[in-house]
C-alpha cells in the first residue's frame, strides 16, 4: 500500500433476495379474522368508536388565540 499504487474500490455486497410474493387470499382471510375478533370484543357503551376511519381530525384554527387554546 504505497502512495504509487492505485486506490482500491470497495467490493459491493450482493443485494438481498427479493421478498416472497404476497398471498392475496391468505391476507384477506387474516384481515377478516382480525376484524371479526375486534367486533366480538366491542360490547356496551365503552366500545363506541370515537375517531373516524381517517384518524383524529383537528378543526381548522382561525389564527387568533382564545382562552381555551
Amino acid at each position: 500500500m504505497g502512495f504509487m499504487s492505485p486506490p482500491r474500490t470497495p467490493v459491493m455486497p450482493t443485494p438481498p433476495p427479493p421478498p416472497p410474493p404476497v398471498d392475496e387470499a391468505r391476507a384477506a382471510v387474516l384481515a377478516e379474522e382480525s376484524m371479526s375478533e375486534q367486533m366480538k370484543k366491542r360490547k356496551g357503551r365503552g366500545s363506541t368508536i370515537v375517531a373516524g376511519a381517517l384518524g383524529d381530525q383537528k378543526a381548522p384554527t382561525t389564527g387568533t388565540p382564545t382562552l381555551l387554546g
